[in-house]
């Protein structure tokens, strides 16, 4: 079996690369830098201007392609929705079509993100609910989405899509857990954004890798959904102290109580379909954190 990771070199993209590569699969994958990190794959470069998508799918007969690749910043989505739109949505139908084209039983996987709900009505979150984005980065996905129905609608891809929620793990150099232990190295006085009481589902990068497995090995490729993550509600004040007591610092963390725009206010992700395919969490909130903040600690940041 031949699969093709794009987005290779990022966070979710380089943790998919390593997965398959131990379980003996021939991967390939694509990115915007010179040369892939880890020599065992085999890599293409594209250019962000004029990705040669036509160029790989013709050039080879791959069985599954993964999308991980796009922007995945909400408040540079709001600063730059013209460069968000083409890195989530022209790229999706780009890719898309070179599959139309070149190869079209190539099963397509299409990596999306809970920010397509915006503040739901109600939790947990089902994937049947309706979609209020809050960001151009949400209805961007959002777009893709509808672009991965029309090309299973209209030419027959087979389209799956999942909708991860907070991905968090080694090598993610961004995002809250990152800021907490930056600010808990840098600051006496951690100040955030919000009050705490605002709410996020938690995945860690080797259960959202297992999920993906098991979407592809059992996910009918029907334009189906799958939400990604671990079906828990954890509040943002719980893991800010989490991360302080496992960072070994007894720093004063206190919030400004401001909103940031594009963010929502509370997740927590209904998991039940995506458990009948066999998925089931295996890595706890606190396990992750402390094993981030040791990985975070090994970087030897000033």
């Amino acid at each position: 079996m031949k699969i093709l990771i794009l987005g290779s070199e990022g966070f979710i993209g380089k943790h998919l690369v390593e997965y398959f590569l131990i379980r003996g699969i021939k991967v390939y994958g694509c990115d915007l830098f010179e040369t892939a990190s880890d020599r065992n794959y085999y890599y293409y470069k594209v250019s962000r201007l004029s990705p040669e998508w036509d160029e790989i799918f013709s050039g080879e007969v791959f069985d599954i392609c993964i999308n991980a690749a796009g922007s995945g910043n909400v408040p540079y989505s709001m600063q730059h929705p013209i460069h968000d739109f083409e890195a989530n949505s022209l790229d999706a139908i780009r890719i898309l079509d070179a599959i139309r084209k070149y190869t079209p039983a190539c099963k397509y996987l299409h990596i999306s993100s809970a920010a397509v709900y915006g503040n739901p009505q109600s939790l947990p979150v089902k994937e049947s609910m309706q979609l209020h984005p809050l960001s151009p980065y949400g209805w961007h996905k959002y777009i893709s989405e509808l672009i991965c129905r029309e090309y299973h609608e209209l030419y027959g891809i087979q389209v799956t899509m999942i909708r991860p929620f907070s991905v968090y793990g080694n090598g993610l150099r961004k995002q809250l857990i990152w800021d907490l232990c930056k600010k808990m190295q840098d600051q006496e006085v951690i100040t955030l954004f919000g009050t705490g009481r605002e709410s996020r589902d938690f995945i860690h990068i080797n259960d959202l890798c297992f999920l993906i497995d098991r979407v592809l090995d059992k996910g009918e490729f029907k334009a189906d959904i799958y939400n990604a993550g671990n079906g828990i509600q954890v509040y943002i004040e719980t893991v800010a102290a989490l991360v302080n007591q496992h960072f070994d610092s007894n720093k004063s963390i206190q919030f400004n109580g401001e909103s940031r725009k594009g963010d929502p206010l509370n997740w927590e992700a209904d998991i039940s379909k995506v458990k009948k395919l066999g998925y089931q969490p295996s890595v706890s909130l606190e396990n992750g954190i402390k094993e981030y903040v040791s990985y975070f600690k090994g970087l030897g940041l000033k």
